[in-house]
């Protein structure tokens, strides 16, 4: 494989962090931006209202962090919850920033993050790109560490529309794909997850969807993860829940409402494939079973195929 082209001077690199309650793990991941081999530009934090000392936490980071050359902001967000957070950190972003990475509040970044991240972006330049990559699943009390699942390609709009790809604690985007996030923006109110509509919307749209098969964080694993980790069978159990109590078809709603205003920022081929997915999705069980086949939609792995058809049997999608 080649290897993938250097960038030719230092990239500036925003950090969107969402905060909310982030205890004493949000010492340990802001630690962690300061051990990066090619170190932020600038961190944004968003509070969600926290009442444990988080801001202040922050704020003293802030201190440390202007030595190393490293600007901080911090401001209130909405208070409705992990993704809205996101979505209204992502809107602040100033696009002059040649990347930008997502961060949780209680994971820690392996040194080589950001730099591997914009290394494998810098080809891309030319459109909206989004590098995810793989995670230490990682339990802080025993030091236990686990592989993240890999996901093969293709990574496009046919897989994003009914599964993501990769947490969004890994993702980074490029300048590209920053300004046509905030092209759509305005015309949504909300998403099931923010990543997974980042997903979809940038593969949607034609941009650059990458892999990083290289673990580049501790990803923390408690009862507070939003999504968690999908590699137990535990976890591939309640994923499958979801789609038999109706959560995945809510979920589809979510995305569709979230998607359907930004049709025109898509492809031709994409515009086609949503548009057929919200017509048939809940129609008569041939046009369902038709639809997928036809169109091509699947999520990756035998067992979450077989989930994805049994949700159109049972007039879940």
């Amino acid at each position: 494989m080649r290897e993938p082209e250097r960038i030719k001077h230092p990239p500036k690199v925003t950090v969107l962090l969402a905060i909310f309650n982030g205890g004493t793990a949000l010492q340990t991941q802001l630690d962690s931006y300061l051990q990066q081999d090619l170190k932020p530009h600038l961190v944004l934090a968003s509070d969600d209202g926290s009442c444990d000392g988080s801001t202040d936490c922050f704020d003293l980071f802030a201190q440390r962090a202007r030595t190393a050359g490293i600007a901080c902001q911090q401001f209130q967000g909405p208070q409705r919850g992990g993704t809205a957070n996101f979505l209204h950190l992502l809107a602040q972003a100033d696009t002059s920033s040649d990347y930008v990475a997502l961060s949780d509040q209680d994971d820690v970044w392996l040194p080589d993050k950001l730099e591997a991240a914009t290394q494998m972006l810098a080809p891309h330049a030319a459109g909206p790109a989004l590098l995810g990559s793989r995670s230490w699943e990682w339990d802080s009390e025993c030091d236990h560490r686990r592989l993240s699942r890999p996901v093969p390609p293709p990574h496009d709009f046919r897989h994003a529309l009914v599964q993501n790809f990769a947490g969004g604690n890994t993702m980074v985007l490029n300048r590209a794909a920053l300004v046509l996030i905030q092209r759509a923006l305005p015309r949504i109110k909300d998403a099931a997850v923010h990543d997974w509509w980042l997903y979809q919307l940038i593969s949607g749209a034609g941009g650059t969807v990458l892999l990083d098969p290289t673990p580049r964080l501790l990803y923390r694993q408690h009862g507070g993860n939003q999504i968690g980790a999908n590699s137990s069978l535990r976890s591939k159990l309640r994923r499958f829940g979801a789609m038999l109590n109706g959560t995945y078809r809510h979920w589809n709603d979510l995305n569709i409402a979230a998607l359907e205003p930004n049709i025109g920022l898509l492809t031709p081929d994409s515009q086609n494939i949503l548009t057929r997915f919200i017509r048939e999705r809940q129609g008569p069980l041939r046009r369902r079973l038709n639809m997928l086949r036809q169109t091509g939609l699947h999520r990756k792995g035998a067992l979450n195929q077989a989930s994805l058809w049994l949700a159109a049997l049972l007039n879940k999608l």
